[in-house]
């Protein structure tokens, strides 16, 4: 498999950019891929401090080039299949200034796929701060695939985004993916948030019970597989063999049943085991 190389473009604040790095991590680590992401929001540092374990917060305040650990990450004899980025909120013209000086050629030696992710919401600003990066990533002598993420916490309409920016990736032909986050109730998210505890930790169960019905647990649960189904199986058509793993075994079978590809017999008189409810 090659390394993945995933950057949270820094757009408008509040879309769901920390998130979105965390759920992306979340799907890999399902996969039982090793995981590296660094978080450069020297404001709210959400990544880096509900991840811990997985992460790296680059100080632009003390270093001078600091997102050159990124890069030369890729080139160490650590093998992190993904590493993923998330830049803070309005990144500024010296972290385009920084893009320029990356040696492009050269990461081809080392089998790397770059992503430059947008995550949009209703906000038409969510949208058209995501252009100037697709602009620029059009003129760097490398393959890039974007990743689209329509989060629905503030609305299901992406008028901008299939009025402005799809049917520009769609006549210029970029490789893109969209995933779609849907919505939850505030109150959950900002249950796990006071704790410091992320969705993953929540629904593996390593985490306080801080969610007090089943209901609750149950809506959260499905939450997690909503948003990491998808891009379980995305990471998955990029390997050349994927570790069969209970996460994505469960995935797969979601997604086909999603599908209609197959039909869930649980629920039959002859087939019926409780059991097979654990883990799904």
């Amino acid at each position: 498999m090659q390394k993945l190389l995933i950057f949270i473009a820094g757009t408008k604040g509040g879309v769901g950019k920390s998130f979105a790095a965390m759920m992306l991590a979340s799907a890999a680590l399902d996969l039982e891929l090793p995981v590296l992401i660094y978080d450069t929001d020297n404001e709210n540092r959400t990544v880096s401090t509900m991840m811990e374990e997985y992460s790296f917060f680059l100080d632009e305040a003390s270093e001078q080039y600091p997102l050159d650990s990124v890069i030369n990450s890729l080139f160490s004899e650590e093998e992190k299949k993904v590493v993923i980025v998330d830049m803070k909120a309005g990144t500024s013209r010296t972290t385009q200034e920084w893009f320029s000086s990356v040696p492009w050629n050269e990461l081809k030696s080392v089998d790397v796929e770059i992503f430059v992710t947008g995550c949009l919401t209703s906000d038409p600003d969510s949208v058209k701060t995501f252009v100037p990066w697709l602009e620029y990533f059009r003129k760097i002598d490398f393959p890039v695939h974007y990743l689209l993420i329509k989060n629905e916490k503030d609305g299901e309409l992406f008028f901008t985004s299939e009025t402005l920016l799809e049917p520009i990736i769609q006549k210029l032909k970029l490789p893109h993916t969209v995933f779609v986050f849907p919505a939850i109730e505030q109150e959950y998210i900002n249950s796990l948030n006071n704790h410091g505890v992320p969705l993953r930790e929540h629904y593996l169960g390593n985490a306080p019970d801080i969610l007090n019905t089943i209901m609750q647990r149950s809506r959260m649960r499905n939450h997690y597989y909503s948003i990491t189904d998808p891009i379980v199986m995305f990471y998955a058509q990029r390997m050349e063999k994927v570790p069969e793993t209970p996460a994505y075994l469960h995935a797969k079978r979601r997604t086909a049943l999603r599908k209609g590809e197959i039909r869930d017999k649980r629920y039959t008189k002859e087939e019926y085991n409780p059991k097979t409810e654990k883990g799904n």
